[in-house]
């Protein structure tokens, strides 16, 4: 295994001069100790005080703080982590379909209408013109459905009659005790159109399970990525403070050998020039630090002007060969890869709806029946009483049958869309299959070939630091021009440049080897199952950092704030 070292910079130049080398580690100690100070930063260390250019301090990170950071505050991951929890309570409210119900309902009825002569003829020696009726009626049932297709009502009815052809004897009571059931035996029969709903609830539930997984490496692997890239913009301004102190010194000597008459203004205005080129590169390359450290702390959801500290990456890339083979990647992909899963569980999807689909083209055929006993009494224990004589049976069994009569336009289409739906899902399938191919491949020969240009650009950064030393002790003796030394220099900085960058994009190209894997999760020890997310999400809203009195307090603040911009630009 490879590390970049970076005591292999520029402070190793002109071994062979005593005084040159005292002079650049002390330089080099000064700077730093300029740069970075002690200042303690919310709850991680900080050990940069302010920068020559922005006044920012630094606070140091490490990978495994940075990816703790990110699981526990990024809002991307928390709203796929809630989708999750929201697809997972649906499903369950989906099973709620088979609990049984009790259902109970009382009705007054207060009707009065003329009687016609043949209503007359029929109450015989109660002749009454017209008939007043109060009726009160109590109902109670338990009502459930079956994974069948049963709709089944088992209840108890009791009628409260008056009206004015009892003559004054009072009210009598109807009872009715029994069961009823719908049973279809073609459309929405059996399992399979009653659970439909049901199955495409779990896998919706278990598509935005996959898509938190999805989420949740995809951030991880753009927080790692970000923070590899703030590595490389530090070692770039380091490597450019270097050059700069070399330049500076490379002046500082030319200006003394002027003094003396041992060499040249052209000399002077050589090095002047190579110390603001490389100023501005220190510059450019301090932006870039912060622009890079800012980009990180937003996938924490870290705001660096309230403390006035950027993260400071302070771990080192490593090249190393990747110890799984091929074959197994696959495998290890069709098992993990969040895309692919997602892909799979769509095409089941799609099979239930099509069965579905084509259930609800046949006719609708359902058989009917019904059983219970009736009672009349004077009272309700009387009415009771008959029923429980069973001496008043009644029961009914029948079919109802409904044919659309231009055979189901709708069903015919629905069935026809559900179809193409699944081609549709297939077809993203083989899209998954063939990405997750040609992404592993290109993966590993990316990787493969970052980690020889690291050895190569490395050769080069030898190469040019010896030139250099050799060429330094020529120029302290006068044989060799400013130039010369500047040029060779600027060749070390790009080649120390390019050997951590061709790490940087090494470690990238093992993230996205991970990515189609699908096994970075595991890797860093986050991958959960669908129970420890459940535990998770419901212990976050338990204790969540944000109340809901402050949630309030920030959108009025926003919104004040909002209002103050519009008012000031209009």
């Amino acid at each position: 295994m490879m590390e970049w070292n970076s005591q292999n910079g520029i402070g190793t130049v002109g071994r062979g001069r005593k005084l040159s080398v005292w002079w650049s580690r002390w330089w080099r100690i000064g700077w730093w100790c300029l740069i970075f100070g002690v200042a303690p930063a919310r709850g991680l260390r900080a050990e940069a005080g302010a920068d020559g250019a922005g006044g920012v301090e630094s606070m140091d990170l490490r990978l495994e703080e940075l990816r703790r950071l990110v699981f526990e505050r990024n809002e991307s991951i928390q709203i796929k982590q809630l989708e999750a929890e929201i697809g997972r309570r649906t499903h369950l409210a989906e099973q709620g379909l088979f609990e049984p119900q009790v259902v109970g309902t009382i009705e007054r009825t207060d009707s009065q209408r003329p009687n016609n002569f043949q209503q007359q003829a029929n109450l015989g020696f109660a002749v009454r013109p017209e008939l007043l009726e109060r009726n009160t009626t109590y109902d109670a049932g338990l009502e459930f459905f079956t994974p069948i297709g049963t709709r089944f009502r088992a209840g108890y009815t009791l009628r409260e009659l008056a009206n004015n052809i009892q003559n004054g004897l009072g009210p009598e009571y109807e009872t009715f005790a029994g069961a009823r059931l719908v049973q279809p035996l073609l459309k929405n029969a059996g399992t399979g159109p009653t659970l439909a709903r049901i199955r495409v609830a779990a896998i919706n539930s278990e598509i935005a399970f996959q898509e938190y997984r999805r989420q949740l490496m995809l951030t991880m692997a753009q927080a790692e990525a970000a923070y590899w890239d703030l590595h490389l913009t530090q070692e770039q301004e380091r490597i450019s403070g270097e050059s700069l102190a070399l330049a500076d010194k490379i002046l500082t000597d030319n200006r003394a050998r002027v003094e003396v008459g041992k060499s040249s203004e052209l000399e002077v205005l050589q090095a002047q020039a190579g110390v603001s080129l490389r100023r501005t590169y220190l510059n450019q390359a301090r932006q870039k630090v912060y622009d890079g450290g800012t980009r990180l702390s937003t996938l924490y959801s870290y705001r660096p002007a309230e403390t006035n500290a950027l993260p400071r990456a302070v771990e080192r890339p490593a090249v190393s060969e990747d110890p799984m083979p091929l074959e197994e990647s696959y495998r290890e992909a069709f098992y993990r890869n969040p895309d692919y899963l997602i892909r799979r569980n769509q095409v089941e999807q799609e099979n239930v709806r099509v069965q579905y689909a084509k259930n609800q083209r046949l006719p609708q055929l359902d058989l009917k029946a019904s059983y219970g006993l009736n009672g009349l009494g004077d009272s309700p224990g009387d009415a009771w009483d008959d029923i429980d004589s069973h001496n008043y049976a009644a029961w009914a069994v029948g079919l109802e049958l409904r044919i659309p009569l231009a055979g189901g336009i709708k069903e015919r289409h629905e069935y026809r869309a559900a179809q193409l739906a699944k081609r549709r899902a297939l077809v993203g399938l083989k899209e998954a299959e063939v990405q997750i191919f040609n992404g592993l491949d290109a993966a590993r020969r990316k990787a493969q070939l970052y980690r020889e240009d690291v050895g190569n650009y490395q050769g080069v950064s030898d190469f040019h630091e010896r030139l250099l030393e050799a060429q330094l002790a020529r120029l302290a003796v006068g044989t060799i021009d400013s130039k010369t030394v500047l040029e060779t220099e600027e060749k070390l900085f790009q080649a120390k440049a390019a050997v951590v960058e061709s790490m940087v994009l090494y470690c990238k190209a093992l993230l996205e080897l991970e990515l189609v894997r699908g096994s970075l999760l595991l890797a860093r020890d986050f991958e959960v199952s669908r129970a420890q997310l459940q535990r998770q999400t419901e212990a976050a809203l338990r204790g969540a950092n944000v109340a809901a009195p402050d949630l309030e307090a920030y959108q009025r603040r926003v919104q004040v704030e909002f209002r103050r911009a519009v008012h000031s630009r209009y």
